[in-house]
């Protein structure tokens, strides 16, 4: 029940960071005073902050990132959230959803984590989990065929 709950956690966090990149993507424009205005869903802040949204999502990898947790490879940081069941970060990588899971294995393996539960990876995505001590890392993959890009989660703590 307690790994029903992760994965559901975790395909949510997917989806909300999903619709909220896409939601950063698209700006909406705004007649003001005869003169156009660009208005971006992200708060202003002023130099040297973390930007985050309306949900709470961190722009950037947190600075509390593990340095035994390797980042996906080929992948760029869309930004974290702190919930109830750990660190969400979220990446987009232009490798396939498999050599990701493959590299973090390897590495997450190699710094001492143990498998929890039996993976579950295909071409098209999956999701693992590893725990060491009462610390815990979990892996989610998506592959979006029509923008040849993996959407990847990793959630520690």
């Amino acid at each position: 029940m307690q790994n029903l709950n992760k994965t559901l956690i975790l395909i949510s966090a997917v989806f909300l960071i999903s619709a909220c990149t896409k939601k950063q993507e698209q700006k909406t424009d705004e007649k003001k005073d005869g003169q156009q205005q660009v208005q971006d869903n992200n708060q202003q802040t002023s130099a040297g902050e973390i930007k985050t949204n309306e949900l709470g999502i961190k722009e950037g990898k947190p600075g509390d990132y593990p340095s035994d947790i390797p980042e996906p490879i080929n992948s760029k940081v869309l930004g974290s959230l702190n919930t109830s069941e750990g660190t969400v970060v979220t990446y987009e990588s232009t490798s396939k959803p498999k050599p990701i899971f493959e590299e973090f294995r390897n590495a997450v393996e190699k710094a001492g984590f143990k498998k929890v539960e039996a993976e579950t990876i295909t071409d098209d995505g999956g999701m693992a989990a590893w725990k060491m001590d009462k610390r815990e890392v979990s892996i989610m993959l998506a592959w979006d065929k029509d923008k040849n890009i993996s959407s990847v989660v990793v959630t520690y703590r």
